[in-house]
């Protein structure tokens, strides 16, 4: 399954939103703008939430291309074309004027607007104060009518953004398409659910700031999940979990990328329809040179099977180590090598020496939460 920019299955009514927008702009002149760009810097941003991507689209791949940052790629820009069309999404209506703040819920309100297809949308971003996990709190919804308590959330977050510097801060956001779907089918009439829709849930949770022991660099992380995914263009019409880590450490000098996801995929030569669970970590420095990490148990591997594999790569991306290996009862049964270790140049050592972090190092009631929003939601 290839994952691609998704589409939450609705179309925003472009001219509808900007006849309302007009309506709205005479109402949303006494707004106190300061505010509200405060409130507008608790949603999610692409810089916040999107997966590094390397050069290789830049590079001149003269030699061997390397294994996982190409067979990687697809899975990358999936991860940032859903994030980035959640975060399209709300920036586009939160940046028409606001339909009405409330001071007493501290809640500013866009909508509901007439969406093109049926129905009603609407946002919030409310000021929760101390009350909750994050300063603030975000929803996109939709719903039948424009009475905003039955509308459904269908994107919904927090953050506590930090207001001195606007890549800085913590939060989280969930994609609810199966929410929308549910939507669709009780109560728009066009609605056909043979066709084919995205359906499962997104959710991610992000962090960035200073590294509290050497201030001088950038840290960011995001912990990223998919449950019982299906892409609208999916071709096998599978559920998909996904798993994921990534981030960045920008120091004054260079920046080192990483990524480490676990999934059931298969990756088997010739692919036989079984899913073996897989683990893949990357590391990029300055979005060239680097080195990647595999494993996976299952599937089309004999129980007491398993499969391992470390390759390296220069700043073309062209490949310059690999050592991939099947082992069987402790021993290695076959083997594939290219080049030396030495090779690998500054990823030498393992990514572990390296210090370079992994989604076991995530506290695991974090990744139970996440869990549990992204298989239920709300």
């Amino acid at each position: 399954m290839t994952l691609t920019r998704y589409s939450l299955g609705f179309a925003l009514g472009t001219l509808a939103l900007a006849t309302t927008a007009c309506a709205v702009e005479e109402q949303g002149s006494d707004i106190d703008q300061a505010q509200l760009a405060v409130y507008r810097s608790a949603l999610p941003t692409r810089a916040k939430l999107e997966a590094a991507q390397d050069n290789a689209t830049t590079a001149t791949l003269l030699g061997q291309p390397a294994v996982y940052p190409r067979s990687s790629a697809p899975l990358i820009q999936g991860i940032n074309g859903t994030v980035g069309h959640t975060v399209d999404m709300l920036d586009f209506v939160t940046s028409l004027p606001p339909t009405a703040y409330n001071s007493d819920t501290l809640e500013f309100v866009w909508g509901p607007f007439p969406a093109d297809d049926y129905g009603y949308v609407a946002a919030y971003i409310k000021d929760t104060g101390d009350a909750g996990d994050f300063r603030f709190e975000y929803a996109f919804l939709r719903g039948a009518s424009t009475d905003l308590a039955t509308l459904t959330p269908v994107i919904y977050g927090g953050a506590t953004p930090d207001l001195s510097n606007d890549d800085r801060g913590v939060g989280v956001t969930v994609w609810d398409l199966s929410a929308d779907n549910q939507f669709n089918a009780e109560n728009n009439p066009a609605y056909d659910p043979g066709d084919a829709h995205s359906s499962g849930r997104f959710a991610a949770l992000f962090a960035a700031g200073p590294d509290e022991n050497q201030p001088d660099n950038e840290v960011a992380l995001v912990v990223a999940v998919f449950r019982d995914f299906i892409a609208e263009d999916s071709e096998d019409g599978v559920p998909v979990d996904l798993d994921y880590l990534y981030g960045h450490v920008v120091s004054p000098e260079h920046t080192v990328d990483f990524v480490d996801f676990q999934a059931n995929f298969d990756v088997s030569e010739p692919k036989d329809g079984i899913g073996e669970d897989i683990g893949v970590r990357l590391a990029f420095l300055d979005e060239g040179t680097g080195r990647a990490e595999a494993d996976a148990i299952g599937g089309s591997l004999e129980n007491d099977q398993s499969f391992s594999a470390v390759e390296c790569w220069d700043t073309s991306l062209n490949q310059t180590f690999l050592n991939a290996s099947v082992h069987q009862a402790g021993a290695v049964t076959q083997t594939q090598s290219l080049g030396e270790p030495a090779d690998c140049g500054l990823f030498n050592a393992s990514l572990d020496e390296m210090a370079v972090p992994r989604l076991e190092d995530v506290d695991a009631d974090l990744l139970l939460a996440l869990d549990n929003v992204a298989s239920n939601g709300l």
